[in-house]
């Protein structure tokens, strides 16, 4: 149960930091590569770090609710999955607009 958990919130993670890339690359739209590379590198490694770590949070916190016995494995899955799948969408929002802010300091320092 707990692979199962981590893989579906991991790849949830990688979708939701795929179409925030993409974002980001749209976002980026008139800066200098050189301005724009630590955002894109940010982005991505906060991306990474996210699908793994909400991954491996979401599937302890599964096996946690799964103790209870009113919800059960499936219950225990669903809600953790959808609340992780939530919270991961609001760190790659505010990890999207620090990358934006970030490029932008970088090109008024240069």
């Amino acid at each position: 149960m707990k692979i199962i958990i981590f893989v579906i919130t991991a790849l949830i993670q990688a979708a939701g930091a795929t179409l925030g890339f993409f974002g980001l690359l749209l976002g980026l739209n008139g800066y200098n590569e050189t301005d724009a590379t630590p955002s894109l590198i940010f982005y991505i490694a906060l991306a990474f770090l996210n699908a793994l770590g909400l991954g491996a949070a979401s599937a302890y916190t599964a096996k946690r609710l799964a103790e209870n016995p009113s919800l059960g494995k499936f219950g225990a899955s669903a809600i953790t999955i959808i609340s992780f799948a939530i919270l991961g969408a609001s760190v790659l929002f505010v990890g999207w607009i620090a990358a934006l802010l970030l490029a932008e300091i970088v090109r008024t320092w240069t």
